[in-house]
């Protein structure tokens, strides 16, 4: 290859994708075995997340839990132990409409836990956010969560089989 970023022969390398984007989020449940969610209304669908986000830039998955958790319920929390990891790549789901992104992702999920009962306001929901909800983790059925296929392991936590439970989810819509 010359110094220029050309092959031998004048051609042009294959472009290379965009690094996957990471994420982290939180799995919350409550001592009445209700978990965490968000609730997100877009183009006249609803479905639930948990919560978290993209990592930022000198910043550590756990305190990306941590920030994300803040900005969108208002809660505090303190990160536990990595539960499962997850992989999005779009070019294998054609016609999702649910990902805004065309952009590979990889999620890791942590166990987290309330610091404190106090609430505090969201500081910094998503536009699409419409709501804070504790559902119960064995009625994970009656919604959309996303990504789909979640409430698999989730529901495995919460009857205390999540060790059975594969940490890698692979991809997941």
């Amino acid at each position: 290859m010359s110094d220029h970023g050309s092959s031998p022969s004048g051609a042009e390398p294959p472009a290379r994708a965009a690094a996957p984007r990471v994420s982290a989020r939180a799995v919350v449940v409550d001592q009445e075995r209700r978990i965490l969610l968000i609730r997100h209304r877009d183009d006249g669908r609803e479905f639930h997340v948990l919560p978290g986000g993209r990592v930022e830039p000198g910043e550590t998955t756990a305190e990306a839990v941590v920030r994300e958790v803040r900005e969108e319920t208002g809660l505090r929390v303190r990160v536990g132990e990595l539960l499962w990891v997850r992989e999005y790549l779009p070019e294998r789901h054609p016609g999702n409409s649910y990902h805004r992104t065309r952009l590979q992702q990889l999620q890791l999920y942590f166990r987290a836990r309330l610091d404190s009962d106090a609430a505090l306001p969201a500081t910094a929901p998503d536009r699409t956010q419409a709501a804070v909800v504790w559902h119960p983790l064995a009625a994970l059925g009656e919604l959309v969560l996303l990504p789909a296929g979640l409430e698999i392991p989730l529901t495995a936590l919460g009857t205390g089989q999540a060790a059975s439970t594969p940490v890698y989810l692979g991809d997941l819509l």
